[in-house]
């Protein structure tokens, strides 16, 4: 005679199930977020290798982050984007409204994260996208189009890029300091205009940060995790977040939110940001040795 399971048994099985659920379920989100670190990572080495064959193309020079005309970026001065370039070339191509795209980092919150400027001090904001090209409208950024310079789509882009990027004021223009710089900012004080830079800027451009998970471009000073209006977005697992990182050589790697390179401004500590530059480290400057002289 067949014997059945006992409702005693069945419920011991469920309870076993459940519990292996329960044990499974962590590492099985755990791995999810281990591969969408990968699908970034191999995005930002696209994107990387894609910066560097834009410079072979172009005499040593180095994709904008943005081209623009007058100081404040406002109404009327659209801003193309560096990712905007390289689609519109075709280094990298997007399809149209895509956030699949080569751009969009897998782990990306669905959060214009500077529509109003800055990202503040909401740590989701940098973790979210903004939509190039745009304008600054008063202290919004505004997607549109530039027909007339060939960007007929709009793109969502989930990196930062390491750029002067002195919008909304006169300042001093300093040529060269990071990776890239807005073309055409200016006259900034003293009547200078960035220029494209070149590759001969670059110290050690296996060392110089390039591309990284976040948004928008410029404010080094406040790249570490929790900083207000930081635009770095420690979106993938490590000890507090980290940020996949492209360099200026086209290599890709992972950045912890406490040991990303800040800069000097605000009440950065030049020591610090000296100490977070140099001895072979990741940094934000073309040449921290010159830029960073005691």
């Amino acid at each position: 005679m067949r014997r059945a399971f006992t409702l005693i048994e069945l419920l011991v099985v469920i309870a076993i199930i459940a519990v292996l659920v329960a044990i499974l379920l962590p590492s099985l989100a755990q791995a999810r977020r281990s591969a969408r670190s990968v699908v970034c990572a191999g995005n930002l080495r696209g994107s990387g290798q894609a910066l560097v064959l834009y410079s072979t193309d172009n005499k040593e020079l180095v994709i904008p982050s943005y081209n623009m005309t007058g100081t404040t970026g406002g109404a009327g001065v659209p801003l193309d984007g560096w990712a905007c370039i390289l689609d519109r070339d075709a280094y990298v191509q997007v399809a149209p409204g895509s956030k699949g795209n080569p751009f969009y980092c897998p782990e990306t919150l669905d959060i214009a994260g500077v529509a109003t400027g800055q990202t503040g001090a909401d740590p989701k904001n940098p973790k979210g996208w903004l939509e190039w090209p745009f304008e600054r409208q008063g202290s919004a950024n505004v997607s549109v189009l530039i027909e007339d310079r060939g960007f007929i789509k709009n793109i969502k882009v989930a990196y930062w890029i390491n750029a002067i990027n002195p919008i909304g004021g006169t300042v001093a223009v300093e040529q060269d300091l990071h990776y890239t710089g807005s073309v055409g900012y200016g006259p900034g004080a003293g009547g200078a205009f960035i220029r494209q830079t070149t590759l001969a800027a670059f110290a050690r451009p296996s060392q110089l940060i390039a591309l990284a998970d976040g948004l928008y471009a410029g404010r080094q000073r406040d790249n570490q995790l929790g900083a207000t209006n930081s635009r770095i977005g420690y979106r993938h697992p490590g000890r507090s977040g980290t940020a996949n990182t492209a360099f200026a050589d086209g290599h890709v790697a992972p950045i912890g939110g406490k040991d990303f390179p800040r800069a000097l401004g605000g009440t950065n500590d030049p020591a610090e940001v000296r100490a977070e530059n140099v001895n072979a480290k990741p940094s934000v400057y073309a040449d921290p040795e010159r830029a960073l002289a005691p």
